[in-house]
């Protein structure tokens, strides 16, 4: 009885095996059913297997990723041999689609981030196709993915908390038509809930809320209308590092607590939330205690008096020991330390206030595959053995993005003990090494047909290509009169020396009314790398310049010029922050009978003053003078970088004074910028000032290929007679 009921139990699991795990050739995979999905769309998962010996887990895997594409409300499938092969098999599916979607719309509410364009592309549920519920939900995942990754914080139906979202992204199916949504909420307000009965608490906590900013849409309404010009209601919009930023500032007093953060939906012509957050003071003494004063111990970088100042018995409130501690924190904070702190009372009657400075125990550097170490780990202004100081963290983080060597930079310290930690500098190798650039370009010429403002430009150029801070650039620009070459190169710190040096050849050629003039120059120039005090450089420079037309004339000059800067921009292409001091001298030496024999110099002041994080005034003073004593002439005039914008002037001369001043429009991390410049100028032989020239007007920077930073604008002429008309210019290269 036994045997014969093992007996088909065996069979059976003889044969699930079989057609399980024994192989077969899958031939290949026919559809029944599909309307508006084309077979093409899902040949991806079916195609490796065809072909191949596959099994029954294979069939489940393209079924059940069939099933995971959400086009399909069922899905059958029959494996169907092939006439005449005893071991190849078609798998013919059976699907019944769901409906298909007859409109797709998307509705955005708010100050509108991002172009609604820009948002649809990431739809990929489509019209006329069937509705899948796993493209409704990638579709909203896209789109928040886009405001997340330019920092926003963002909800969807699927996140658990949205209260501290201010963009949320949802979706409705009505019937066959679906709506995408994306409300953008401005921060209208953020408000203090303060759940104390200190009365100096509450007068110290109305200054502090004065410290702690925000941008607030209820002062965006009340604006007037030509500063809303320069403003936008996207501004309003917070982004997670905006709270980063506001609640970090928070965290510097230590007066309070946070006990809550909330939001609560505001009135307004936008979707507008307002933060709140709830504070108690905290609660050192309950009752004011006699004490013989409050001292400092562990502090080394500043003494005891610094800290507390005098110590004094007496009585002392919760208020007052807070005050001391916020007035040690302070001191630390202002100078860009970060320390912790604790309380201690000892058995005299003394509450000291124990300090533990932050040391860097060590300097980890990571991510630089191509770069050697020693090209750049002197722009790390923090050593082993340092208090940690943020004000160094961020002069590192500024010169190791103005190196140009890497496509991403990143700072981050890791705690060791209470008083050690780790630096962690990350840096991102770029991904790709050469630039090669090549077209046409057109500009206006002056006294020549219109088609000779034609020009070809190729250029090769590369930033650290091999990781032993070298930089070349070679470009040739040919136009029906004029032919320019050139080719640079430099490497920061050879052969590990401490200093970077740099050459360069240029050739140019141009004729005009049967005239040639041909000059060829090259220089070569050393510099120490940046140092406390300062940079310092000496370059060499030989040119040679021919002009020939029924007779050669030919002059050859050398000059040695020595500079000195000193700086602390925040960019070297568009800075909105710091101040710089370039002083440089050049002597001029004759070479040839008619080479220049002279001394030159100029001077030049920049300032660049924040006015908020995007906005920037920014001035320049700068000044030049050449002493001739014979050959050919060394002039300046007011073109290029060092010009009246708006103004024409072909006026040269033997002294220049220019003052430039803007306040500069610029997102953070962007080279982009808009500006609204005045500009006062002068040129001549002497320091006469009787022919001023000065404008104002408007700038755009564009990063442009083959070009780079490129500033388009437009100015008026007010001196020396004022001009109703624009005049339009564009300059090459860095602002100042």
């Amino acid at each position: 009885m036994r045997k014969t009921f093992v007996l088909p139990v065996l069979t059976v699991l003889f044969v699930f095996i079989s057609a399980t795990l024994l192989g077969f050739v899958l031939k290949d995979v026919k559809f029944e059913g599909l309307r508006t999905i084309q077979k093409s769309e899902l040949t991806y998962i079916y195609s490796a297997y065809i072909g191949k010996d596959v099994n029954m887990y294979a069939i489940e895997d393209i079924i059940s990723q069939l099933d995971e594409l959400g086009y399909f409300e069922d899905i059958q499938y029959v494996l169907e041999d092939v006439q005449g092969k005893e071991n190849e098999k078609i798998l013919l599916i059976k699907v019944v689609e769901n409906e298909p979607v007859s409109q797709v719309s998307l509705e955005i509410k708010g100050p509108g981030l991002f172009a609604k364009e820009t948002l649809q592309g990431s739809i990929t549920l489509e019209e006329g196709k069937a509705f899948s519920f796993e493209k409704f939900w990638e579709s909203i995942n896209n789109i928040a993915k886009i405001y997340s990754d330019n920092g926003y914080v963002v909800a969807t139906p699927k996140s658990q908390d949205k209260t501290f979202a201010f963009v949320y992204i949802s979706g409705r199916v009505d019937g066959n038509n679906v709506l995408f949504q994306v409300t953008e909420y401005v921060l209208y307000d953020v408000k203090f809930e303060i759940l104390s009965s200190d009365e100096q608490f509450k007068a110290e906590f109305q200054n502090i809320e004065k410290q702690l900013s925000l941008p607030k849409y209820k002062d965006y309404e009340i604006k007037a209308p030509l500063l809303k010009i320069f403003d936008s209601p996207k501004n309003y919009v917070p982004s997670l590092q905006k709270f980063q930023e506001f609640f970090q500032n928070l965290s510097k007093y230590v007066y309070f607590k946070v006990i809550d953060i909330s939001t609560s939906e505001e009135e307004t012509d936008l979707p507008a939330k307002n933060l709140v957050i709830t504070v108690t003071d905290n609660t050192i003494l309950t009752q004011p205690s006699q004490l013989k004063g409050i001292r400092s111990r562990g502090n080394t970088i500043f003494s005891e008096r610094e800290l507390v100042g005098e110590v004094k018995e007496g009585t002392y409130t919760n208020f007052d020991i807070l005050k001391t501690i916020q007035k040690v924190k302070d001191k630390y904070d202002k100078a860009g330390y970060i320390v912790n702190l604790n309380l201690e009372a000892d058995k005299e009657g003394y509450l000291y206030i124990i300090v533990s400075e932050t040391k860097v125990r060590n300097v980890k550097i990571t991510g630089n595959e191509r770069t050697k170490t020693y090209v750049f780990d002197d722009l790390i202004a923090l050593k082993p053995g340092d208090y940690l100081n943020r004000n160094q963290l961020q002069v590192t983080l500024i010169e190791l993005k103005k190196s140009n060597f890497f496509k991403d930079v990143n700072l981050n310290f890791e705690p060791v003990d209470n008083e050690n930690v780790d630096i962690v500098v990350n840096v991102s190798e770029k991904d790709k090494k050469f630039d090669f650039q090549g077209g046409i370009t057109w500009g206006p010429v002056k006294d020549k047909p219109w088609y000779e403002g034609f020009a070809g430009i190729l250029s090769l150029s590369s930033t650290n290509p091999f990781g032993y801070g070298e930089n070349f650039s070679i470009s040739l620009q040919k136009a029906l009169s004029t032919t320019n070459i050139s080719l640079d190169f430099g490497i920061r710190k050879p052969f590990e020396m401490p200093f970077s040096v740099s050459s360069s050849i240029s050739f140019n050629q141009e004729t005009q009314e049967g005239t040639t003039t041909t000059k060829w120059s090259t220089s070569a120039r050393i510099s120490t790398l940046k140092l406390p005090i300062g940079q310092f450089s000496l370059t060499a420079n030989y040119s040679e310049t021919t002009t020939s037309s029924t007779t050669t004339f030919t002059t050859k000059t050398m000059a040695l010029t020595g500079s000195y800067i000193y700086e602390t921009l925040d960019n070297l292409y568009v800075p909105m922050k710091g101040y710089s001091f370039t002083l440089s001298g050049t002597r001029y030496f004759p070479i040839s009978e008619q080479g220049s024999d002279a001394i030159s110099y100029f001077a030049e002041v920049t300032y660049h003053l924040p006015l908020s994080e995007t906005v920037s005034l920014a001035s320049r003073i700068y000044n030049a003078q050449v002493i001739q004593t014979s050959g050919a002439p060394v002039n300046f005039s007011l073109a290029g970088p060092y010009q009246v914008r708006g103004v024409k002037s072909e006026e040269k001369g033997t002294v220049l004074v220019l003052n430039n001043n803007e306040v500069r429009f610029k997102e953070p991390d962007q080279i982009f910028y808009f500006s609204i410049f005045y500009d006062l100028g002068f040129i001549g032989q002497a320091y006469t000032f009787d022919n001023l020239k000065s404008s104002a007007g408007v700038e755009l920077g564009l990063v442009l290929p083959m070009f780079g930073l490129v500033r388009f604008g437009a100015g008026l002429q007010i001196l020396p007679t004022f001009s109703p008309n624009f005049n339009t210019y564009f300059i090459f290269g860095q602002t100042f």
